[in-house]
């Protein structure tokens, strides 16, 4: 259920219309250590997963609510391209499925800012529970020595805190 934000209990802004959903897709879909695709990023991007010419006049209408009953190609296109069933862009798409969806691509988006491997992840998967334990408690260890070198580093420049 939404807060008084307009963010639901994951703290999600709820995905209600075309545009929210495309704009989230966008939103989600850039390359590590850079902020989301632009409008003719995305039209790229589009045309080189699917074949299908999708101009940033179209694009953009759809992101800001303009064109609200696009052509079916283009619909088909976005879900390919997104990864996406055709059907996540209409109003009755399933509210249980949408949140399932969007866990799912937001913790893509973390491997992928992360710079793990697929291959890494799978072998991350595999390990039985104490395995996982262990490499989630190496992780937290090392982040607190990189934080720890990272203010020391501000000593040494000259702050003061």
């Amino acid at each position: 259920m939404p807060d008084e934000a307009g963010q639901d209990d994951a703290g999600r802004r709820p995905l209600r219309t075309l545009a929210d959903k495309v704009n989230w897709l966008i939103e989600q879909a850039h390359p590590v250590g850079r902020g989301p695709l632009s409008n003719s990023e995305a039209c790229f991007l589009i045309h080189k997963v699917t074949g299908e010419e999708i101009s940033v006049t179209t694009l953009w209408k759809l992101r800001n609510g303009q064109q609200k009953n696009p052509q079916l190609r283009v619909i088909q296109a976005l879900a390919t391209t997104f990864g996406v069933e055709p059907a996540f862009f209409f109003d009755d798409y399933d509210e249980a499925r949408l949140g399932l969806l969007q866990d799912q691509v937001e913790l893509l988006a973390l491997v992928r800012d992360a710079g793990m491997t697929s291959a890494q992840f799978r072998a991350f998967l595999g390990l039985d529970d104490a395995g996982r334990k262990t490499f989630a408690d190496m992780i937290r260890r090392v982040a607190r020595a990189e934080a720890g070198m990272a203010g020391g580093n501000q000593d040494e420049t000259g702050g003061n805190g």
